[in-house]
């Protein structure tokens, strides 16, 4: 114990010694910054007496320029009498003003300003000083245009000593534009001029052109910023591209979001580099790529962002509890983000993965937030936690999504898929649940893989189950890939540019819906209040991307050039991928919301679903995974048109069902 003491004891004193020995040193660096501005000070006015001294000179030789004899002697005799108050009064209305103690490299206008405010101060000043001499009736000192010419010369002495490094910089760095990139600066904006003007000798440098106006106001052919020529529309980029040999296209507005996707678009077949300034502020040091902007996903999407009016979901979630499975992932974490934003209750977040979930808990400090290590696939734990919280809205997200190692591995996509959306489904009818939500894909639309199979038999369920119109009101959510979640392409393609490349397409027609996690989230919390009952709503997401065009478009916004700075391989389809994902093969039907619509795909009833579960669990008791995914795909590709069940041991229909049980949609395409 004393030992302890005793060591604590050195401990402290040695820390002591630390803390001191680094208030000494940081004192120490503090006076020799200190002395090493006082000294550029007193350099700097030492040499603006001499530039006042010169400037007196020249104005008094300039008043008697015309005079046969020159300067009279007497003149300078007072000029020399007078010169140390016009040293003082110029140099202290200076220090008076603030002109000292700039680093004048990055002066700007306000500087300029100031200057020029105290130089004439201490003119006006002076002037008063001369006026009340003579009125004292003593001979004036130096005449009056001498005090003019004086303090005007002054001024230009002191703003070109200032100002020389700014001035001779624009002309170094136009000197050094050889080994720059030349740029083409989309926008004609503040931000715009002034990375033109931003100039630096560092490697990685860039030679601004010229502009491009944003906007569809006609271009003068004879406007110029900062000295450069605004060449014309954005539209016409990769004319002048090519044209004006342009290594990079630099985007400075304060839209950057939305004009970098059309840049992209109009840049896609050209060799020239892509940048964007985020705060023209953050490039006031080196010029490098890591200056701009990161790219952020809504610049990925060849549309607007969606934006969606969640009143109505406030008013669902307010005040209520609120369970989300498979919280952790990058669906899941968004939802709960989103919905503590609505005054829930309480949010219950249920994952088996205790990682994520710990992350998602470190995540958010609200104390309504509730963790539950549970894995869907087991009852009796699902049926404690849903019994502890009685949540009264669910958004089931857990789920296994990944197609080729779902392929490999069917039994597990059932076990989770299946079997874990029946338990979430029948644990919640149990406790009373009044709104369950179910994410599916578009990958279940006639679906060619395990993965989509099992999401679409988990929709299937979600139909089936809300026969009768008993609690929960059931619904699922159809969106396709999700930006930046977790295993997704962009992630990838994210980590193989960073890397060098190649980054790698499998098929270069292979195309795909795409939404942002924020933007999948709200419409997912959007259909919740839209529900009925037994809806499979399906989401808007524009216009579907090409796999290849995404890389092309994520290569360019890294501030790189395809094909030359990283390379693209094309490695063929994976087991289970289709060219194109299809939103729906039924009907599409409008709601409330012009982002979301409904599908009506055909369905088993309650008894023909009961078969088909029957005979999946068989087989997963079986182990035989081929078995396992023939009757998976078999029951979820099923045209469900009549009142027939399903041998799902071979895909062909044997058997009737009671014929108001089994439903299919009003029309097909």
């Amino acid at each position: 114990m004393v030992v302890g003491l005793i060591e604590g004891e050195e401990r402290e004193v040695g820390a002591n010694t630390i803390r001191r020995a680094d208030t000494g040193a940081s004192l120490g660096v503090s006076i020799a910054r200190t002395a090493a501005s006082v000294r550029a000070d007193l350099s700097l006015a030492l040499i603006e007496a001499v530039i006042i001294v010169f400037a007196y000179v020249a104005a008094l030789s300039v008043r008697f320029l015309d005079s046969a004899g020159g300067v009279p002697t007497g003149w300078w005799t007072r000029l020399v009498f007078v010169l140390p108050i016009l040293l003082i009064v110029h140099i202290g209305i200076n220090a008076l003003f603030g002109n000292y103690g700039h680093v004048w490299k990055y002066a700007s206008i306000d500087e300029a300003v100031r200057l020029f405010a105290g130089t004439m101060t201490a003119g006006l000043l002076l002037g008063a000083g001369l006026i009340a001499w003579r009125l004292t009736g003593g001979d004036s000192p130096i005449p009056v245009s001498v005090l003019v010419i004086g303090v005007l010369l002054t001024f230009g002495g002191m703003g070109a000593l200032r100002f020389w490094s700014r001035l001779f910089s624009y002309r170094r760095y136009g000197e050094v534009s050889g080994l720059a990139d030349r740029a083409l600066v989309v926008g004609v904006g503040e931000d715009a001029v002034r990375l033109a003007r931003h100039r630096t000798q560092a490697q990685g440098a860039i030679c601004v052109v010229g502009f491009l106006d944003p906007s569809a106001k006609p271009v003068d052919p004879r406007r110029k910023l900062a000295g450069l020529q605004v060449f014309g529309h954005v539209d016409e980029v990769a004319e002048l591209v090519e044209r004006l040999d342009i290594d990079q296209v630099v985007i400075a507005t304060e839209d950057a979001g939305t004009l970098s996707r059309r840049v992209v678009d109009l840049c896609m077949e050209i060799d020239v580099r892509l940048r964007i300034v985020p705060n023209i502020d953050s490039l006031l040091g080196e010029y490098e790529t890591e200056d701009m902007r990161d790219l952020t996903l809504t610049d990925l999407l060849p549309r607007e962002p969606v934006h969606t009016d969640l009143g109505a979901v406030e008013h669902l979630i307010a005040d209520h509890v609120v369970l989300v499975t498979g919280a952790g992932g990058s669906i899941g974490s968004e939802l709960v983000r989103q919905i503590l934003s609505f005054g829930p209750a309480k949010v219950v977040a249920l994952d088996h993965d205790e990682t994520l979930l710990h992350d998602a808990s470190l995540a958010s400090h609200d104390a309504r937030l509730v963790t539950e290590l549970a894995d869907i696939r087991d009852r009796a734990r699902m049926r404690s936690v849903f019994e502890s919280h009685r949540p009264q809205l669910v958004f089931h997200a857990a789920a296994h999504k990944h197609v080729p190692i779902l392929e490999e591995c069917p039994s597990e996509a059932v076990k989770t898929n299946v079997v874990g959306t029946e338990t979430v489904i029948g644990v919640a009818r149990l406790v009373g649940t009044e709104h369950l939500v179910v994410i599916s894909t578009d990958k279940a639309v006639d679906p060619s893989n395990v993965m989509g199979a099992s999401k679409r038999v988990a929709e299937m369920l979600v139909q089936a189950g809300s026969e009768g119109g008993d609690k929960p009101r059931m619904c699922a959510v159809r969106f396709g890939n999700v930006l930046g979640s977790r295993g997704s392409v962009v992630p990838t393609f994210t980590r193989q540019i960073k890397a060098g490349g190649p980054v790698t397409v499998s098929h270069p027609d292979m195309e795909r819906y795409f939404m942002t996690v924020a933007e999948a989230v709200e419409l997912v919390l959007q259909a919740a209040v839209l529900s009925n009952g037994g809806e499979v709503f399906v989401l808007d997401m524009g216009r579907p991307v090409r796999i290849l065009d995404l890389a092309n478009r994520m290569i360019r916004l890294a501030g790189l050039v395809p094909g030359k700075d990283i390379a693209i391989d094309i490695t063929g389809q994976r087991p289970g991928e289709r060219l194109a994902e299809r939103l729906s093969i039924d009907p599409l039907e409008q709601t409330g919301h012009e982002k979301v619509l409904v599908a009506q795909p055909s369905y088993p009833g309650p008894t023909s679903m009961m078969v088909g579960l029957d005979r999946l669990r068989q087989s997963l008791e079986n182990g035989d995974e081929s078995e396992i995914r023939e009757q998976l795909l078999g029951m979820a590709s099923a045209s469900w048109t009549g009142v027939k069940v399903l041998d799902l041991r071979d895909g062909l229909v044997v058997g009737l069902a009671p014929s108001s049980g089994d439903h299919s949609a009003q029309s097909s395409n």
